[in-house]
């Protein structure tokens, strides 16, 4: 390895480092302790290094090299790496809980392991093996963080999550509750999902735990696979590195995996000279956005089109004939998707005025901007998302943007404004804006025009060829573009870093107060007078669910995840229902989360959320009832009605 040709990526790759020290300085500014020092020391170590390697001159070619074979320093790197991520989850301390610590351990493996490679002879530029051993750290991170959430405890893992469970269950509800009971109002597709499990018979929590990390982790996988075998042979790059980072690009948001159902059936289902065969695809994928989401309801459509305006010229003087089949694909999808949604609506046997309670939620504009709910903010965090792959489209295109008809830049572009708009709306709701997941549509969609590009599959009007043909070797490519390495490595070290924004450790046996606070709660539970009347479990209502406690109804309605909807949207028909039953004490006890009655300022993550949840639901529910005990260090309250 030639110090002298590779000076900048020593530059680089300290300054990426140092800035993960920092980061992690800012995270532990008010904990200071032995770790704060220590990364303090470490970062003027590396201070002193950049200035060091920045001003040294040596007066003759400085080589380094190593023994070892270049597979057998991969292999051995990417154990370590390995090793260092099972760690990140298994030792709980102050400088591996946090995520800013763990970024910068593996952004110093991924630099090291690239100088290694070099230094044993690899071929590949060396921004090219720092890459993917930051992807290698970023992917396992991302998929072992799942891990923690396949546990047998009976109690929800967290804020939703057994809401979750009881909302799969409602598509089976006539074999687990011996019951008919309404189907899912939110997400409908996703707990169709879910319900696997269910229609099997089967009743261990454990398993639908299993299941849920398996859609997220396998459907999130199969599309990346079948979106990096459309484009591996343009990119000239290898399969397996371009599948795992399109895996990490789409946790970037995350990316739902019952979104994927309905990009999928479009990624098989078009082919741009077989427009009624993609018609079909198109309006089974627009059944299934129905049933999803509203902001995806046109994206089955709107994905054929960009695939459309992507692959097929226009043919001079022949706009109208061109757009013909977009217009189809796009009227009759809509048309499939509110059908879709008109008819569960119907079938579901909710009254309609639940559904779509977003339409009258608040919008929280302070959002936008870097806030204790999401501390980079929705704007810079959806720019830094797009940042790498739109310096390498523009390196890309260069002149040759003239070459394509305006009228399919104006489609191309008009999709992802709609996109990006409708995502940033959603993500001001109140109850939005912790992540970037309410711009999954579009995430997925820049994906696919950016990949698209650059693969080479971007046609010119005038010549009816590609911008690069696929024949060109990836040398030739990256000479013709003139794309610095710098960005190579860039466009992966922005997923890698969302990856690492969340920090956790492995918590794997069942505590034994579990078990204590279960029988603590079925004694509760089975005393005389709550047999006099309906329990409603407002939370944890998965205990229903599993049978950890029997006996007991469900009462279908005010379901906790639902509750917090229904006050978001202010929905007052609803709610007022809910007040009329506290009135008449309808419940023989309730089941709840903490019963705090503070309201929050904006020095809080989620503040509206709670302070709605206070106005709207806990302090009516406590002019008619009163805590009765507490479990589990107060997280979950049974209350009785005041006498």
């Amino acid at each position: 390895m030639n110090f002298k040709e590779n000076k900048a990526f020593f530059q680089q790759w300290l300054l990426l480092l140092g800035a993960t020290v920092a980061w992690y300085l800012y995270q532990s500014l008010y904990t200071r302790n032995i770790w704060f020092f220590m990364m303090a020391g470490v970062g003027a170590v590396v201070l002193l290094a950049l200035v060091f390697i920045s001003f040294y001159k040596p007066n003759k070619d400085l080589v380094l090299s190593c023994k070892g074979k270049t597979n057998l320093v991969l292999g051995l790197w990417l154990g370590f790496i390995l090793i260092a991520t099972v760690l990140f989850f298994n030792l709980p301390y102050g400088l591996f809980n946090q995520s800013a610590a763990r970024m910068a351990v593996a952004v110093g493996l991924a630099g090291t392991g690239a100088l290694m490679m070099q230094a044993s002879g690899s071929k590949k530029s060396i921004y090219l093996d720092f890459a993917v051993f930051l992807l290698v750290s970023g992917v396992l991170h991302r998929s072992l963080a799942f891990l923690n959430e396949i546990q047998s405890g009976p109690f929800s893992l967290g804020w939703s999550e057994g809401s979750r469970y009881y909302n799969a269950s409602l598509f089976a509800s006539q074999a687990t509750y011996a019951q008919k009971l309404p189907f899912p109002v939110l997400h409908p597709s996703r707990y169709l999902m879910q319900a696997v499990p269910f229609w099997l018979d089967v009743r261990a929590i454990l398993v639908h735990r299993i299941w849920q990390v398996l859609l997220w982790l396998g459907m999130t996988l199969w599309t990346s696979i079948a979106l990096a075998k459309k484009l591996k042979e343009g990119l000239k790059l290898p399969m397996l590195w371009l599948t795992l980072f399109f895996f990490l690009f789409f946790f970037q948001g995350a990316v739902y995996y019952h979104m994927m159902v309905c990009v999928l059936m479009v990624l098989y289902g078009y082919h741009k000279d077989k427009p009624w065969r993609t018609l079909v695809f198109v309006v089974l994928a627009s059944i299934w956005a129905g049933i999803s989401r509203v902001n995806w309801m046109p994206l089955p459509a709107l994905l054929a089109v960009v695939l459309y305006l992507i692959e097929s010229p226009i043919e001079k003087g022949k706009w109208v004939r061109y757009l013909q089949f977009p217009a189809v694909w796009v009227v009759f999808g809509l048309l499939a998707s509110w059908l879709s949604k008109q008819a569960y609506i119907r079938w579901s046997g909710e009254p309609a005025y639940v559904f779509d309670s977003a339409f009258s939620s608040a919008l929280l504009w302070e959002r936008l901007l870097p806030n204790k709910t999401f501390f980079i903010g929705i704007l810079p965090g959806i720019v830094l998302l797009c940042l790498p792959l739109a310096v390498l489209v523009v390196s890309k295109l260069k002149g040759n943007y003239k070459r394509v008809h305006p009228l399919r830049w104006l489609g191309l572009a008009g999709v992802l404004l709609a996109f990006l708009a409708g995502g940033i709306v959603v993500s001001v709701k109140i109850g939005g804006g912790g992540d970037l997941h309410n711009l999954d549509a579009f995430i997925f969609l820049w994906l696919v025009i950016a990949g698209y590009i650059l693969a080479g599959k971007l046609v010119l009007d005038s010549e009816s060829e590609r911008i690069l043909p696929e024949e060109v070797s990836s040398q030739e490519r990256l000479t013709t573009l003139k794309i610095h390495p710098f960005w190579i490595a860039i466009a992966v070290i922005l997923p890698v870093f969302f990856a690492f924004m969340r920090a956790g450790t492995w918590q794997f046996k069942a505590d034994e107060s579990q078990k204590a606070d279960l029988t603590a709660i079925k004694t509760a539970l089975n005393a005389d007078d709550l047999k006099e009347g309906p329990v409603l479990f407002i939370t944890e209502r998965q205990l229903l669910t599993f049978a950890e406690i029997e006996g007991i109804d469900v009462i279908h309605d005010y379901e906790k995840v639902f509750l917090m909807e229904m006050a978001m949207g202010n929905n007052e028909q609803y709610l007022q229902g809910f007040y009329e039953k506290l009135e008449k004490h309808a419940f023989a006890a309730i089941v709840t989360d903490p019963i705090s009655t503070a309201l929050q300022d904006r020095s809080r993550p989620f503040n509206e959320e709670n302070n709605a949840w206070v106005r709207k639901v806990v302090i009516p529910m406590l002019e008619h009832y009163q805590l009765e005990q507490a479990f589990r260090s107060d997280a979950i309250n049974l209350l009785l009605p005041k006498p």
